[in-house]
This record gives structure tokens, sequence and C-alpha cells, in this order.
């Protein structure tokens, strides 16, 4: 099987040489439906970035590591419940998971646009993760039963490159939601849309859940992996206030560790695991899913510097900022889905290779270029393009290299970990900002901000060994 294409085992080749199969219209249906789901989610991770500063003024009696939790109790929870999510969508059946996490988003986005004080702002993004986490590991699965086996990579590509879109369009739109209406609108905006995806998912999507499935649930498992989550967050968050060496935080690492021990051995032997282990001894879905979790850390972190480091240090306002973010996006829409047509030529390796180098590049030059000056044409526009197209050739192509070869029937838990993976490190890259930009009593000066660039930029290189040494080599096509 050649690189990229995520069909059925057993498909001969002579069938793959065929002419390309027409996908059906309600298969273009149910993956406009389900990637636009995955947008919201994404998005409203992403668009509250910008929001972080406005945030503060309105909570200004509030400690920055309190307000954190806004962002990474969506990200922690969300990430947490993943997996729990895709065997309760086998069990009970994926539309009906898929529907009911979409009502749970919209309830939580309803109550974070209407909380009055931070305690329940926080709240209500733990709420909106849990619909989160029901949607994402549903969406996929929903999706690709519908299109031909020869075609499914296409799929992905389409998916992932929504989620890349709505990663970069977060920051400028969340910017123009804060002018129009405060940061609440980018809570509000939420609800007219699931309204639309719930009407559409109730007529195109078609029901389905796994008849071999069994119904007992590791249901130790989950909470013990919530829980380590939290207390790592937790963790880098309050390092640098309570002493990355002090008892405190150590406790907290160590005791992550530990949960997460148990988890694993817990899924060796449990007959419906939290984990699908056998999963991890697939060379491309291992190194796919660790890259995926070290390249999402600094992903998400840039996404959380970039338009703080303009309020802050240029004085720029936040619709200002916002839009200064534009270009990236764009070019990762039109850069994902480049990548998605070349998946079915065996160039995924390749693909993700260049645009990590590409993304390193970047990082290091905002670490060279930007300053105390505004310079944006000639700091910051070129390496944002450069960062754009680094993102669209990487990022949703990452997604479809860990599906390489996975059987159909098991898409729901394979997505559901590399989601997963994506998750956790997107909580992390934004803790790890927050922390860094902390170090050495500068918070918010220019030297503080240099000092995130480079970290993220070193973070992308972490990824790339870790792609280059795990991934197996693209295989030509004969």
């Amino acid at each position: 099987m050649a690189e990229g294409e995520l069909l059925t085992p057993g498909v001969e080749r002579s069938q793959r040489s065929r002419a390309v199969e027409a996908i059906p219209r309600e298969a273009w249906y149910a993956l406009f439906i389900t990637s636009c789901a995955q947008f919201f989610v994404s998005f409203d991770a992403t668009a509250l970035n910008v929001a972080f500063s406005s945030i503060e003024r309105s909570f200004s009696d509030v400690p920055r590591t309190t307000l954190a939790w806004t962002l990474t109790s969506y990200s922690i929870g969300t990430a947490s419940l993943l997996l729990l999510a895709g065997r309760l969508a086998d069990l009970f059946g994926r539309k009906r998971i898929f529907l009911i996490g979409i009502g749970a988003f919209a309830v939580g986005s309803l109550a974070a646009g209407l909380s009055p004080h931070v305690g329940l702002l926080i709240a209500s993004r733990a709420i909106q993760s849990v619909g989160g986490a029901l949607m994402l590991p549903t969406s996929l699965a929903l999706a690709l039963p519908g299109f031909p086996a020869s075609r499914r990579s296409l799929a992905v590509a389409i998916w992932g490159s929504f989620a890349a879109l709505a990663g970069g369009i977060g920051p400028p739109a969340g910017a123009g939601l804060i002018a129009l209406g405060g940061w609440r609108a980018i809570f509000f905006i939420n609800i007219p849309v699931v309204l639309i995806v719930v009407l559409l998912g109730r007529k195109y999507l078609k029901e389905s859940s796994d008849i071999k499935a069994g119904a007992r649930l590791d249901l130790i498992s989950v909470p013990l992996g919530s829980i380590a989550l939290a207390s790592i967050t937790l963790a880098v968050l309050e390092g640098e206030k309570w002493g990355w060496t002090s008892t405190p935080v150590l406790s907290l690492f160590i005791g992550s560790l530990v949960l997460f021990v148990i988890v694993v051995m817990r899924s060796r032997s449990h007959p419906q695991p939290l984990l699908d282990l056998p999963l991890f001894r697939r060379r491309r879905f291992t190194g796919a899913a660790v890259t995926t979790f070290l390249f999402n850390a600094p992903t998400s972190g840039f996404w959380f510097a970039t338009p703080l480091f303009m309020q802050t240090i240029w004085g720029w306002s936040v619709l200002k900022s916002g839009m200064a973010l534009v270009p990236t996006p764009v070019v990762v829409f039109a850069a994902a889905n480049l990548s998605g047509r070349l998946s079915d030529r065996g160039m995924i390796k390749r693909m993700v290779t260049a645009g990590i180098v590409l993304v390193i590049v970047s990082a290091i030059g905002m670490y060279y270029t930007l300053g105390a000056t505004p310079n944006y044409w000639a700091g910051y526009f070129p390496f944002s393009v450069l960062y754009g197209l680094a993102l669209g050739l990487s990022w949703s192509t990452i997604t479809a290299a860990a599906l390489v070869g996975v059987e159909p029937q098991r898409y729901g838990a394979a997505n559901g970990t590399v989601v997963t993976f994506r998750t956790i490190g997107s909580a992390m890259g934004v803790a790890a900002v927050i922390a860094v930009s902390s170090t050495g009593g500068e918070h918010g000066s220019v030297a503080s901000f240099h000092r995130v660039y480079l970290a993220i930029a070193i973070a992308f290189a972490a990824a790339l060994v870790v792609w280059l040494f795990t991934y197996p080599k693209d295989e030509r096509r004969r």
C-alpha cells in the first residue's frame, strides 16, 4: 500500500488502478456537517486566545494563572474524554453521541457567554469541552464510511483542513467578534451555527455502531486519565510561581506519571480498554501520534503568543492584531487542500518534513525580526505566510498519516487517540507559553516574547526529530 491511501485491507492493486471512484452526494454532506462541527470545536480553542486580554480586563482582580484555566480547562476536558466518547459512540450509536455532543457544546457556549464571574466561565468551558469530546472522535467515523476506500485519504485531508482553518482563522475572527460585541460574542455566535448543524445532521447523517463492541467500560481509567492531565498542566502553569523543583510541582509531575502508568496497565488487561494499545504497535500510527502531540504544542503556543505580543508590545487593539493574522489562515487552508491531494501520491513523509522545517524557519525569523517597534510588513508578514504554508503542508497530513493502514472499524478509536494527543499538546502549548513568558521577571517585555518564539522553534525541532526517526519512508508508486 502506498503512503496516504487509507484503503480497506485486502483491496488489490488492480482495483486501485481503476478509474477514480465517484463519491456519493450524501458522503459529501456528511463530511461537510462533521467538518463544520469540528471547525467550531477548534475555533473556540483559538478564538479565545485573542480575547485573553479582554477577559483579564473584565476580571482584573483574578490572577493570570487562574484566568488561564478559561483556556486550558477546555483543552483538558476535551482531551480527557475523547477516548471514552469514542467507546460510547461505538456502543450507543455515533450519530446519537455526535448530536448529544453538539447539544452540550451549545449549552456550554450559552452559559459561558452569560457568565458573571470567572468561576462560572471556567465551568462553562468545561461543559463545552464535554460536547467537543463527544463530537470529535465520532465526526470522522460518521463521514468516512460513505467514501469509497480509494478516496478516504481525500476525506481525511478535507476534514483536517477544517481544523487547520479554524486554528488560523480563530484569532482574526475572534478579534472581529470582540470588536462587535465583546469577548462574550465568541460564545454566542456558536448558538445559531449549532442549530443549523443539528438540523442538517438529523437529516443527512446515518446512524452506525460497532455491533462487536462490548458493553463494559473501564470507568476507573477515565477519571484517572483526567486527573493526570489536569495535574501535569497545573504543574506547568504554576511552575514559575511555586518553583520548578518545589514539592507541589514535583508531586504533580510524578503523580500524573503514576496515573498514566495505571491507565496503560489497565488498558492491557481490560476487555474494553480506554486505550487501544495494539494501535501503538504500528509504527505509522505511533510516529504520527507522538508527532501530533509535539507539533501541536508549539502551534497552539504560537496562536496564543502572537496576538498577545501585538497587543502588549506594539499596543495594537484586539481587532487590529486579529486582522494582522489573516494571511496565515488563508495560506493554511489553500496549502492543506493541496497536501490532501498529494497524499494520494505517496508523499506524506516528505510533505510533513518540509512543513516542519518551514515552520522552524518561520519561528526563528520572528525571533530575530520582531521588536518593540511595529514592523509588520518586513518583520511579521513574510514569516506569517511561510508559517501558513508550513501548517498547511503538515497539520492535516499528520492526521492522515496516522490512519494509513488502519481498518475502517477502528477509525473511531484511532482518530480519538490522535485527537487526544493533539488536544493535550495544545493545552500544554498555551500553558508553556504563559510559563516561559513569565520566567525571569520580564513578563510582558520584548525579551519574554523572544524567549517564547525561541521555545516554539525548539519544540518544532523536537517534533521534526521524532517524525524523521519514527515514521516510515514514503513508498514509491509503481
